[in-house]
């Protein structure tokens, strides 16, 4: 993981994002190609004698130098039409490139949901997408909105969430091969669904408990033996949405990795009754790693 494509669209808060820039290098990331689509046609700025294309490579050019200053080379490409599909489409020509973006851009709502450009990458991509979530702090004293990052420190403790899945076990690969050794602090989530676990006595579910942490356990050795880093291991029980909320608020989580399901119009069956509301509601970056069927 060594490319990145970082998509703007040039917002306040997309602008954000150069903020982490340090971090993306701690990362291990060696070059980020800045992707922007704008919002008017190329048309349109060639013969209108609109000055909006001078002023976008101006702002692509800052940005680009912003990333020089942490020591990331860096590029920017400029593509026309729909944003979320022209920011998929560049980032099938790099399989092994990660796609960073912002929870929420040009227009951003005072919700916590995150914006339709980034929902759209997220349930179509066939690359890792890094979203970085970023807050509505309300109206400054022009009445302009203002944001903020959730958090620009990734790595102080990421957390990898898992079902012990084919999906999540393609996840936990990708997070041992790419990020592991550079968090500060790594934890391993299982939570069991009370609701999948209300028919069985005291004595199964004791035995699915002793399963579980054996799985987490091994988990983690296996994280140890490739990067010497050591995973903690989190078991709860409870509904999955809100414990994996609860555990990340509790434990200071900066990044939160997820795999997701596939590849379909249908955002449930991509990012999974689970996968779609924590990435909406968690107050964490995520980063969320495309299942690959073969």
């Amino acid at each position: 993981m060594k490319k990145a494509i970082l998509a703007t669209d040039l917002s306040k808060a997309s602008d954000l994002l150069m903020e982490c820039a340090p971090q993306f290098k701690a990362m291990g990331i060696e070059h980020i190609t800045l992707f922007h689509a704008p919002v008017v046609s190329f048309n349109y700025m060639e013969y209108s004698g609109y000055s909006m294309m001078v002023h976008i490579e101006a702002r692509m050019i800052n940005l680009r130098n912003k990333l020089k200053e942490v020591g990331i080379p860096a590029d920017f490409v400029l593509k026309e039409g729909l944003p979320s599909q022209e920011i998929i489409d560049y980032a099938s020509q790099y399989p092994d490139a990660m796609i960073i973006m912002g929870s929420k851009g040009f227009g951003f709502a005072k919700r916590n949901l995150i914006g339709s450009t980034t929902l759209r990458v997220i349930q179509q991509s066939r690359n890792p997408v890094l979203m970085i979530r970023i807050k509505y702090l309300g109206k400054n004293a022009a009445g302009e909105d203002e944001c903020a990052l959730e958090s620009r420190n990734l790595l102080s403790h990421g957390m990898l969430l898992t079902d012990f899945s084919q999906n999540a076990s393609m996840a936990f690969e990708f997070i041992k091969d790419n990020l592991a050794a550079h968090f500060e602090q790594l934890s391993l989530l299982h939570v069991q669904d009370t609701v999948a676990l209300r028919h069985h006595d005291k004595t199964t579910i004791a035995r699915f408990n002793q399963i579980d942490n054996g799985r987490l356990q091994k988990l983690a050795e296996e994280i140890g033996a490739k990067t010497k880093t050591k995973a903690g291991i989190m078991l709860a029980e409870g509904a999955v949405v809100p414990e994996i909320m609860r555990e990340v608020k509790l434990n200071q989580v900066s990044l939160i990795a997820l795999g997701t399901h596939g590849r379909s119009h249908f955002s449930d069956i991509v990012l999974g009754s689970t996968v779609f509301p924590v990435i909406q509601l968690v107050e964490s970056n995520c980063l969320l790693i495309p299942f690959q069927q073969d």
